[in-house]
């Protein structure tokens, strides 16, 4: 479930962030929490966030009604990153990202609203420090995408996972069930790593075929035929395990515990 926190910063304007030069003491940000936080402002033309949840990604989403809402939060909330609207309420968008690159090394990903002059406020902003851009109103996906083009990677796809005998440890890149190796491609690795995080959630079939989009645009039809591949190596790692890659019919896809 995305969380939400509310923005409770009053109007201001460019001078108000004038504190933020050069020259100021720049805060430290450790590590990103898990999930890691993205702070995401609100747009006036595109208002709100995407709603998918992201903790499969291993991301949470913030919501902050105004620019200086999401500033005061970045001590606090230690970010990933922020995603700041061209057409931000009550602050200069372009004040906003010079005080960022000032204040702070949490990396800025440009909305790119839809308003008059919304693609050039978004390559000044590029100019003064902004590290990647994202056009408004957004899918999940791509947002996910814009997070990871500055570099961004969630210990959601580093840490090892446990699910009953299975057992993914993504750094040595090995699949285990009843301490029997599963040998997997990188794709099928990806399917099985996605549910495994995914996880009591059923997973749909489109959702999948996205998130194997990593290696091609792929399609349904390739995403069942990998699923009904990953199921029947299961089985040959260990008999009768074939079922923990369970299908939910009319639904999807998830890995049962049981």
């Amino acid at each position: 479930m995305n969380t939400i926190s509310a923005g409770h910063g009053t109007a201001s304007s460019p001078s108000d962030l004038a504190y933020a030069h050069p020259g100021a003491s720049r805060i430290a940000i450790g590590a990103p929490r898990w999930p890691a936080r993205v702070l995401f402002i609100e747009s006036r033309s595109a208002p709100g966030h995407p709603a998918e949840s992201f903790e499969t990604h291993g991301f949470e989403i913030h919501g902050y009604s105004d620019a200086i809402g999401a500033l005061l939060a970045v001590p606090v909330e230690e970010p990933a990153a922020i995603v700041a609207p061209t057409d931000m309420v009550n602050v200069d968008f372009i004040s906003f990202i010079e005080a960022m690159a000032a204040w702070s090394d949490v990396p800025v990903i440009v909305g790119v609203a839809g308003h008059a002059g919304a693609a050039d406020l978004a390559y000044q902003a590029i100019a003064r420090g902004a590290r990647s851009i994202l056009a408004l109103p957004c899918r999940p996906d791509q947002l996910i995408a814009a997070v990871r083009a500055c570099g961004i990677r969630s210990d959601a796809t580093t840490r090892p996972l446990g699910i009953g005998t299975l057992l993914l440890d993504p750094q040595a890149f090995k699949l285990t069930i009843d301490g029997h190796t599963v040998p997997l491609t990188a794709r099928e690795f990806l399917l099985v790593q996605h549910l495994m995080l995914a996880t009591p959630r059923v997973v749909s079939v489109e959702e999948l075929t996205r998130a194997l989009a990593t290696y091609d645009e792929g399609s349904v039809p390739a995403t069942r035929v990998l699923v009904t591949r990953v199921r029947k190596k299961l089985e040959i790692a260990s008999p009768e395990s074939g079922h923990i890659l369970e299908t939910v019919r009319g639904v999807g896809y998830r890995i049962s515990a049981d």
